[in-house]
C-alpha cells in the first residue's frame, strides 16, 4: 500500500524540482556596446608669414672717365704716338673710357669733339675716375690710306720723238701701315707698272715718283692706283704737245 503511493508521489516531486530549476536558470551575460572614442576639435591654424628678405640692391658703378691733368691732351686714332691725332682732350673736360690696351697703357675714350666717334689717349697724361675694372680690351685699329694725290713733269718736247715724263705722287695714311700700289697710264698709250710695296711706319705723308714712262706728243692720263690696305686712287690728265 505504501508503495503504491510512494511512487506517484516520487514523480511529482521531481516534476516539481524541474520545473523550478528552469525558472532560476541564470540570465545570459549581457550585450556591451562599445563607447564611442572621444572626438577631438581639430583647430586649422593660419600659417604665420615668414618674413622674406629682399634683395639687396646693388648700386651701379660709376662709368669711368678720364681727363687731362694739365693742359688739353691729343686724342689719336690708334693707340701710339705713331697714330694720327684725330681730336683733342681739352683741359678741365671729361670723357668716358670705353676701352683700354692690353696692358692699360692708352685707354679708348670717346672723342668729346666729334660726337659718336672714338679716339686714344695716353694713360700718363690723363686722370681717371669711377670703375676701371669694367674697362674692357679693345684692339688696335687697322690704319687706312686717306689720301693720294698725282703730279705729273714733262721733261722737254719734241714730237716725233720720245719724251720722257716723270709721276710723282703721295700716299697719305692715319697710322703704321703697308701699302701697295702701282702707276696706270691711258690716252694715246696705256701702260701699267707692277705692284710697288711702301713701309710706313708712322701716321703722316709719304712721297712716290717713277719716271718709267717716255712718249710722242698726245693726250694722256695718269691714275695713282694703292690696292692694299684698301683700293684708293688718285688721276690726273696731261697732254705732251711742243710750245
Amino acid at each position: 500500500m505504501k508503495t503504491k503511493w510512494f511512487l506517484p508521489l516520487l514523480a511529482l516531486i521531481l516534476a516539481t524540482v524541474a520545473c523550478t530549476w528552469t525558472d532560476i536558470a541564470p540570465p545570459s551575460a549581457p550585450v556591451i556596446e562599445p563607447s564611442p572614442l572621444p572626438t577631438f576639435a581639430i583647430s586649422t591654424l593660419t600659417p604665420v608669414p615668414t618674413e622674406t628678405s629682399l634683395p639687396t640692391p646693388t648700386s651701379t658703378p660709376d662709368a669711368p672717365i678720364a681727363w687731362p691733368k694739365d693742359l688739353g691732351v691729343n686724342c689719336r686714332y690708334g693707340p701710339g704716338i705713331e697714330w694720327e691725332v684725330v681730336s683733342t682732350l681739352l683741359a678741365g673736360t671729361t670723357t668716358e673710357i670705353k676701352g683700354r690696351t692690353v696692358n692699360t697703357s692708352w685707354w679708348y675714350v670717346s672723342d668729346p669733339v666729334n660726337l659718336d666717334s672714338f679716339c686714344w689717349v695716353a694713360y700718363d697724361v690723363v686722370d681717371t675716375g669711377g670703375n676701371l675694372n669694367i674697362i674692357p680690351i679693345v684692339e688696335a685699329p687697322i690704319a687706312s690710306v686717306t689720301n693720294v694725290t698725282v703730279d705729273v713733269l714733262v721733261a722737254f718736247i719734241t714730237c716725233g720723238g720720245d719724251n720722257p715724263v716723270n709721276f710723282n705722287g703721295a700716299i697719305t695714311t692715319n697710322g703704321p701701315t703697308t701699302v701697295t700700289y702701282y702707276w696706270e697710264v691711258g690716252g694715246d698709250a696705256q701702260t701699267t707698272t707692277a705692284d710697288t710695296t711702301l713701309q710706313l711706319d708712322e701716321s703722316g705723308t709719304k712721297k712716290v715718283a717713277s719716271d718709267f714712262f717716255s712718249t710722242d706728243c698726245g693726250s694722256y692720263s695718269v691714275k695713282l692706283v694703292v690696292s692694299s690696305p684698301h683700293e684708293i686712287s688718285a688721276e690726273k690728265a696731261f697732254k705732251v704737245q711742243s710750245p
